[in-house]
């Protein structure tokens, strides 16, 4: 009778560790199961939100393609309106690619290219002009100069002018105050730039110079 106690006692120990046993494997198996499929939907989600990602990303790069060729398009047209058409030709095609296309580094050089357009179009661009232009300054001057005393010069040896002193000092003063504006067109025609004050000065420094020199030589006795 013992015996059969003890086997009976064996046999429900036995099957009570099978089942805990069981229930864990039970329970591991549950637990992975549910890991995967969090990860599974974790995976899910990412790829939705990297697909949403992507097609809003496209969305802005077809945007920005547009935009950046109608900027560009309007610039170059400017462009050759300033220089002329014949200079600039048509519409040049895109380049290599931008090792980082960002929108906003995209957008801030093309409002880089319209600001210098712009100092370009009123003679303000950031550069020096070369240093032979304080020869031609001075030639300018000299050449103005010297075409208002010859132009005053013929005033007051016409006859029958009337006021012709007050209007031959008015033509040399004009000669004297047109050196800038001229030295001002040809350096913004030749240059895209506008004069200097030193270059201002050099123009109307040689203008007075020969003004003063030329007109006490011819119109002495006058």
């Amino acid at each position: 009778m013992p015996t059969v106690d003890t086997d009976y006692t064996s046999a429900v120990a036995a099957y009570l560790k099978e089942r805990a046993d069981a229930d864990a494997e039970i329970g591991a198996a549950v637990a992975a199961y549910r890991a995967e499929a969090d990860r599974l939907a974790a995976a899910v989600e990412a790829a939705r939100a990297a697909r949403e990602q992507a097609n809003s990303d496209s969305v802005n790069a077809a945007t920005l393609v547009a935009e950046t060729d109608k900027t560009v398009a309007v610039l170059w047209r400017s462009l050759g309106d300033f220089v002329g058409h014949r200079r600039t030709g048509p519409t040049p095609s895109a380049g290599d690619p931008d090792p980082d296309p960002g929108p906003e580094r995209v957008r801030e050089r093309l409002e880089r290219s319209e600001r210098l357009l712009s100092l370009a179009r009123q003679g303000e661009l950031p550069i020096e002009a070369p240093r032979h232009t304080e020869v031609t300054a001075a030639a300018i001057g000299l050449a103005l100069g010297a075409l208002a005393v010859w132009a005053a010069l013929g005033m007051l040896k016409s006859e029958g002018l009337q006021f012709a002193e007050a209007l031959a000092a008015l033509t040399l003063f004009a000669g004297i105050g047109t050196g800038p504006i001229v030295l001002g067109a040809w350096l913004s025609w030749q240059y895209r730039v506008r004069p200097r004050p030193g270059q201002t000065l050099v123009c109307v420094g040689a203008a007075i110079v020969a003004v003063c020199a030329l007109a006490g030589l011819f119109m002495r006795g006058l």
